[in-house]
């Protein structure tokens, strides 16, 4: 306390002192300062005492004053604590000490009981709650002129967890069921249980999936239980659903059938389980005698026999949610096969005979057979092509008869015609032949007997030396030449009434085969080269070879890889050789590329190294084989003495010592085509040490 309203007038000295054990800043100041001792406040007062002196012979002079110590309020408000939403919260924890009154307020919108009492009870509000904590505050005022006191406490409040497992549901067997109406509020924890032998596939989700077990469809439901744990101190909750699972009707429309077009067809393989109604129906227009049972009767109809098929749908409902199930088979409705041999025909000698004029309706085989002793093309072709035999011509007719089988289980068919054979001009264009594009061709192998006259003529635009004779000589035309081959005609004259007889031979004109190994080219070492620049004309086989010891990926391609030997590579040089191969009769070629290879330059930047800030580094470890130049390069702003020599010395700058560690890259230019090479160490840079006492 400062006595700030004593005063003392023409004192040639003051003194201050106390009835307690207080103590003065300074007892001979007018208003000096008093502090009370720990008894003074006990006592709750004290008496302080001026004294003054006066200039001699003046006497002196005393006065008093009382200082009441009044005590300070203290107040905790309790420990914090943390309750349910539901609850209110009695503060029996707080404490106050030395107050004239008490009060409780709240940061939030709840109320008090009675917000004077010490134990006061609270009652948190929805906003509270909503907020999930309040901060109550516990002010105690004091006897002036002491402060007031305040303390605060925070009060949790948990939200009450509610379950609810969702609405009851079915599900059709072979279904997992998600709980998609469940829901969960507040909780901390979500717990799924089955009183069956299923399966979850997560059972702390809100929303799992349950998925049945064979014990539970054979049940035929299950009951899905939901447990929810609440923040403490509230109390969780359960709630329950019953699963109920139908089983899923089964059909099979039975095996695939085949029926002959008249017919009709019972469907008595068709089977069916758990339905609740039956019906069948048809991709076709044909009818069921009952299209509700099981072995239903079923009539193709007109437009059915004519697309030969149709797909007869079983289809049974399930009990609800299960779906409809079907089944289909296929009934396969063969047509009765009719034979006409066609129409009697007469042919020359020396020909065949197609039977254009025959037909067969819905036959699954053909099958011709003769009197005689000739033959068929193929004798199960509708219209075949029957070449009578010596015998024949020499008997001068034949009996060819058609039968035809029908798809089962129809029965078949049979038809005849005769066929008449007068005597023919014969003729033989020779045996086809090869020649070299610049040669000429007699055609020496020619013969023709039964003729009147004889023409050669030619599918291209050469020249015959006499196309009437026999024995002509062809010469090819650059058209000719350039196609690659011609066919040459020869035909004769019959008397009447058959018709001329030709006969051809194919005169093949080989081209002359060329080889190009390409450019000669530079590699570098443990590159491949593709033969890109080599080229064949007109041949029938490249083979490339070398006089190296290196390989090909395929010693046949015209743009094959090559891949040099370790030799080779030595070498530095390989000569690769084309050999091509004409079509005969022409001869071959050959031609060669020489193949370069360059070594790799090979580099090593040496040991990664430490120095001192105030060094330079000489790089003595580093290497380097088969360059036409280095050159060192610095991940900082440091020096090289010499960067274009492998032992240079590098002088970090101030930024490389700063930075603690420079990265120095070797790179060596390799000779063409190879690549530079490069590599790196890293230099350290360590700080020196200073010491100052």
């Amino acid at each position: 306390y400062t006595l700030s309203t004593a005063s003392a007038t023409n004192a040639t000295l003051v003194t201050w002192s106390s009835n307690g054990t207080g103590s003065f800043d300074n007892v001979n100041l007018v208003n000096a300062t008093y502090t009370p001792s720990a008894a003074d406040i006990i006592n709750g007062s004290v008496i302080l005492t001026m004294t003054v002196t006066s200039a001699a012979p003046c006497a002196g002079d005393i006065d008093q004053m009382t200082l009441t110590i009044n005590p300070q309020a203290i107040v905790s408000a309790g420990d914090d604590a943390t309750i349910c939403e539901s609850s209110t919260y009695t503060l029996t924890t707080a404490t106050a000490t030395d107050y004239t009154s008490l009060l409780w307020t709240s940061n939030g919108t709840g109320t008090f009981d009675d917000a004077t009492l010490l134990a006061a009870t609270y009652t948190p509000s929805a906003a509270d709650i909503a907020a999930g904590s309040v901060t109550l505050t516990l002010t105690a005022q004091s006897a002036a002129p002491c402060v007031e006191a305040s303390d605060d406490m925070v009060l949790t409040i948990s939200l009450q967890a509610t379950a609810d497992a969702g609405v009851d549901a079915t599900i059709c067997e072979g279904s997992a069921y998600t709980l998609s109406t469940a829901s969960a509020t507040n909780a901390t924890l979500v717990t799924w249980s089955s009183n069956g032998t299923g399966s979850f596939d997560n059972v702390n989700l809100v929303n799992a999936t349950y998925t049945p077990s064979a014990a539970d469809i054979l049940n035929g439901s299950v009951i899905l239980t939901m447990t929810v744990t609440s923040a403490s101190p509230c109390v969780g909750d359960v709630d329950q659903m019953t699963l109920t699972i139908n089983p899923q009707a089964i059909v099979s429309a039975g095996d695939d059938a085949t029926i002959c077009e008249s017919s009709t067809y019972t469907l008595t393989t068709a089977t069916a389980t758990d339905y609740t109604s039956l019906l069948w129906t048809s991709s076709g227009t044909g009818t069921f005698d009952d299209a509700t049972i099981l072995a239903a009767t079923y009539t193709p109809s007109a437009a059915d026999i004519a697309a030969g098929s149709v797909t007869l749908t079983l289809t049974a409902q399930s009990a609800a949610p299960c779906v409809e199930a079907s089944d289909a088979m296929v009934l396969t409705i063969s047509l009765q096969a009719t034979a006409d041999a066609g129409v009697d025909a007469t042919i020359c000698e020396g020909s065949s005979y197609t039977l254009s004029t025959a037909s067969a309706t819905n036959a699954t085989l053909v099958t011709w057979s003769s009197n005689g002793t000739g033959s068929f093309d193929n004798v199960n072709l509708v219209n075949a092509t029957y070449t009578p035999s010596a015998a024949d011509i020499l008997n001068g007719s034949v009996i060819l008869t058609m039968t035809v089988t029908s798809a089962s289980p129809c029965v078949g068919d049979a038809d005849q015609m005769t066929l008449t054979i007068n005597p023919q001009a014969i003729v033989s264009a020779g045996d086809d032949a090869t020649i070299c594009e610049s040669s000429t061709y007699t055609l020496t192998t020619a013969t023709a007997t039964d003729f009147i006259s004889l023409l050669w003529t030619s599918s291209g635009t050469g020249t015959f030396d006499d196309a009437t004779i026999l024995a002509a000589i062809y010469t090819p035309s650059a058209a000719d030449i350039a196609a690659g081959s011609v066919t040459l005609t020869l035909t004769a004259q019959s008397a009447a009434p058959c018709v001329e007889a030709s006969d051809d031979m194919v005169l093949t004109i080989s081209l002359q085969a060329t080889a190009d190994a390409g450019v000669d080219a530079t590699i570098c070492e443990g590159s491949s080269y593709t033969l890109s620049t080599a080229s064949a004309t007109n041949a029938t086989l490249v083979t490339w070879s070398s006089n190296g010891t290196g390989s090909f990926d395929n010693v046949n391609l015209v743009n094959a890889t090559y891949t040099p030997s370790a030799a080779d590579i030595l070498n530095g040089s390989v000569i690769l050789t084309m050999t091509v191969t004409s079509a005969a009769p022409c001869a071959g070629d050959i031609d060669q590329m020489t193949l370069t290879i360059n070594p790799q330059a090979i580099v090593s930047a040496g040991d990664d190294a430490t120095i001192c800030e105030s060094s330079t580094y000489t790089l003595t470890t580093a290497t380097a084989t088969d360059f036409i130049s280095l050159l060192w390069t610095s991940s900082g702003t440091g020096t090289f003495d010499d960067a274009t020599i492998l032992a240079a010395i590098y002088t970090p700058s101030a930024a490389d010592i700063a930075a603690g560690s420079v990265t120095l890259t070797l790179t060596a230019q390799s000779a063409a085509p190879c690549v530079e090479a490069s590599d790196d160490m890293v230099l350290t840079i360590s700080l020196q040490a200073t010491a100052d006492a």
